[in-house]
C-alpha cells in the first residue's frame, strides 16, 4: 500500500521523467514532449523508498513516437555507493522534504520488489491519496494493471527439486529484510540489463504494444515466454498484456 500526499513537487514528475529519458536516449526532452499514460508502484516493506514506474508516450530521435517506461525511486537521503549518473535529480516535496530521485535499476529496493513481483506472481501496490487533513481515498485513475507470471518454466527440468522449493520462501523473506548490495546495470538497445543476487533481469525501456502470443510468437517483448518469468501490464486503451521486464534464463 502506497500513500500519495497532496503535495507540491519541484520539479514535477513529468519534468523528472523527461530528464531521465533525455539521459537514456541522448535526447533533449522537456515535460511538453511527453504524454503521461499510466503509472504503478511497488511497496517498500520498510516504508522508506518510493518505487514508481511511469509509462509515457514520447517521440525519440531516429525512432519516432514510442511508448516507454521510466522506473524511478524516491529516497529521503542519497543511496550509498550509487554511481553519480544513477541520480536523476533532487526534488523538493512539500510534505516529505527533499527527495533524491534515482534511476530505479540502480536501487536494490526496486530490483528486489521487481524480482519478487515476477516470481511470486504479485502485482502493484494499492495507492491512496492523503489530503492535508489526513483523509485518504483510493486511487484508480491512470494506474496500470501489473502482475508477474511466476518464475517461468525451465525446459531442461521437468519439475522443481523439493530442496529448491523448500528454500525458496526463506530466500525471499531474507531478500526483503537483508541489506542488499547494489545492482549491476548495463544497457543494450532499448532495454536495461540488471544483475543482483545471482539473478539477471531485462527491463524494457521501449515497450512493444503488440501481442505476439496471439500469432504463436511466445517471445518478448509484447508476448509470453515459457522459459522466463515476466512482469506484464495493461492499462486504459491497452488490452493486450505488455511485457515490462523478464528474468533472463
Amino acid at each position: 500500500m502506497s500513500d500519495i500526499f497532496a503535495a507540491d513537487l519541484h520539479p514535477e514528475k513529468p519534468e523528472v521523467v523527461a530528464r531521465r529519458l533525455s539521459a537514456r536516449f541522448g535526447a533533449d526532452l522537456s515535460a511538453a514532449d511527453l504524454r503521461m499514460i499510466a503509472s504503478f508502484r511497488f511497496d517498500d516493506p520498510a516504508g522508506e523508498v518510493g518505487c514508481e514506474t511511469h509509462i509515457v508516450a514520447v517521440r525519440l530521435p531516429d525512432a519516432g513516437e514510442v511508448v516507454a517506461q521510466v522506473p524511478l525511486t524516491y529516497r529521503g537521503a542519497p543511496l550509498d555507493g550509487a554511481p553519480a549518473d544513477a541520480l536523476v535529480t533532487t526534488m523538493e516535496h512539500s510534505v516529505l522534504g527533499r527527495r533524491w530521485v534515482y534511476e530505479a535499476a540502480h536501487d536494490p529496493v526496486y530490483v528486489t520488489e521487481l524480482l519478487l513481483s515476477i516470481t511470486d506472481a504479485g502485482g502493484a501496490a494499492e495507492q491512496f491519496r492523503v489530503e492535508d487533513d489526513g483523509s485518504r481515498s483510493r486511487l484508480t485513475k491512470g494506474l496500470a494493471n501489473v502482475h508477474g507470471t511466476g518464475p517461468g518454466i525451465d525446459p531442461s527440468r521437468s519439475a522443481v527439486d523439493e530442496g529448491d522449493a523448500a528454500g525458496t520462501e526463506g530466500a525471499r523473506t531474507s531478500d526483503r529484510t537483508a541489506a542488499a548490495s547494489l545492482p549491476g546495470v548495463g544497457y543494450a538497445d532499448d532495454k536495461t540489463l540488471v544483475h543482483m543476487r545471482g539473478a539477471a533481469l531485462e527491463v524494457y525501456d521501449v515497450l512493444d504494444l503488440g501481442n505476439r502470443a496471439a500469432d504463436g510468437g511466445g517471445g518478448v517483448p509484447g508476448g509470453w515466454s515459457v522459459d522466463a518469468g515476466q512482469l506484464v501490464a495493461t492499462w486504459d486503451g491497452q488490452k493486450a498484456p505488455v511485457t515490462l521486464a523478464r528474468i533472463v534464463v
